[in-house]
């Protein structure tokens, strides 16, 4: 279920912003960062481990999340891809790298966030947007 939705995160001194949407389900939390290429600043893919330790600090742990499993995911409208982005140190949020997902593997996971129809939400709204196959 959804948890918290933040649009226009600023990261980069505020020079860049990206959509963050955070989802739980019982011990497991999904990070969702959307990145719109609407700034002039540094994409979030340069960005991803700043961008993850700050969501971390400023809404995990406020909610109470940062101690669960998290999964990070990515979306860049520049790249028009999906990743899920997994840390070689999670800890310290570190050693980023990105394995990309298919629209399928997206929706099912959203799917197991007890979300189903979010992706096509996006997508419809114009918030996400997949390369021609």
């Amino acid at each position: 279920m959804r948890v918290h939705t933040l649009r226009r995160f600023p990261y980069a001194e505020g020079n860049a912003w990206c959509d963050v949407d955070v989802y739980r389900v019982g011990e497991e939390v999904l990070v969702v960062l959307r990145d719109q290429d609407d700034h002039l600043g540094p994409s979030l893919t340069n960005r991803v481990e700043e961008v993850a330790r700050e969501v971390r600090e400023e809404v995990l742990e406020p909610l109470g999340l940062s101690r669960l499993t998290i999964t990070w995911i990515h979306w860049s409208r520049c790249d028009r891809a999906v990743s899920q982005v997994l840390f070689g140190d999670p800890e310290r949020l570190e050693r980023p790298v990105w394995k990309f997902l298919s629209p399928e593997a997206l929706e099912g996971l959203l799917e197991r966030f007890g979300v189903p129809g979010e992706l096509q939400r996006w997508i419809q709204e114009g918030g996400i947007v997949f390369r021609e196959r």
